[in-house]
């Protein structure tokens, strides 16, 4: 369980400073990343740590203003077991067009081979199309949302 903590806490680390080679380190090659959401840019499951390294991330920061934005401002692990990590953090900043994008997330990670093997990630998904998403294509996922 602690090695989950710990992994976890690299995973937040690693979103804070930038980090593409310890994130890209924490994720399993066979990752899934799952949005629950009807619409929006990003809905439905995603395969593969390919796909989350070099197309959803970069799809998701090329929208802000990294420069006026606070990726991870706060973490907290509300549960954890040697199944699944729990967090709720928070993300504040401005979005490339100067709009406020104050977003509250609740993560539910999965491991295996003491990688991140699932990442099921809700937000308001209202928010983030109303003012980070405007224009963007909708990324086509693998399948409908998991769990």
């Amino acid at each position: 369980m602690d090695i989950n903590r710990e992994i976890v806490t690299n995973f937040y680390k690693s979103i804070v400073e930038g980090d593409m080679n310890l994130y890209s380190s924490l994720i399993h090659d066979d990752v899934q990343l799952c949005m629950p959401f009807v619409e929006g840019v990003l809905s439905g499951t995603y395969f593969g740590k390919a796909r989350l390294v070099q197309e959803i991330f970069p799809t998701v920061v090329s929208r802000l203003d990294v420069e006026n934005f606070t990726f991870c401002k706060n973490f907290k692990i509300m549960s954890a077991d040697e199944n699944c990590v729990a967090t709720i953090f928070e993300a504040d900043g401005l979005t490339i067009d100067g709009e406020r994008y104050d977003q509250i997330y609740a993560h539910f990670f999965k491991f295996k081979d003491d990688k991140i093997i699932q990442l099921i990630e809700f937000n308001d998904s209202g928010l983030a199309d109303r003012v980070l998403w405007k224009e963007t294509a909708k990324l086509k996922p693998d399948a409908g949302f998991t769990y």
